[in-house]
């Protein structure tokens, strides 16, 4: 099973289009958003698509959060300040800033840990952990916008521009 990780999306709509089709021609199941949506045009962009399989995490420029969590809601999807779960079988725990990610890997509790908030991508193991940082999808000046694909079968992740 494929998923489509993303971060940092800043309602910068062409690549939040773009993460959309990218997503979609790899067949992703699930999309998980490690937060800073901004507002609501963005959140109803994914979950128009993945609907209840679409979770997402709160970020710090997330100002309107009720706006963004009804709309998420409203279609079936889940957003938080963070997020544990499981998907197909995978333990996932999900935050927006790094400031938790050190103690989660350390437990050893989760087979995927997704961040976001430096801007920077992140893909490494702690012991049987897989952790992710995807990048920025928004992008900037000196770096294109990025998201990950994962396959959660073989835990196996191709990086995809958006720029």
């Amino acid at each position: 099973m494929h998923i489509g990780i993303v971060s940092d999306t800043h309602d910068h709509h062409r690549n939040v289009a773009r993460a959309i089709d990218l997503f979609k021609a790899r067949d992703v199941q699930y999309v998980l958003h490690a937060g800073d949506m901004v507002t609501a045009s963005t959140a109803q962009a994914f979950v128009e698509h993945w609907r209840e399989r679409f979770i997402a995490v709160f970020g710090n420029c997330d100002a309107d959060r009720a706006s963004l969590q009804a709309t998420v809601e409203r279609c079936g999807g889940r957003i938080d300040h963070c997020y544990e779960g499981d998907i197909d079988g995978k333990s996932i725990y999900m935050a927006h800033k790094p400031n938790t990610i050190a103690e989660a890997a350390s437990s050893q509790k989760y087979d995927l840990i997704v961040y976001g908030h430096t801007h920077r991508q992140d893909v490494h193991r702690e012991g049987k952990t897989l952790i992710v940082n995807p990048g920025a999808a928004r992008g900037g000046m000196i770096r294109a916008g990025q998201v990950v694909v994962l396959d959660l079968d073989d835990v196996s992740h191709v990086t995809e521009m958006l720029d």
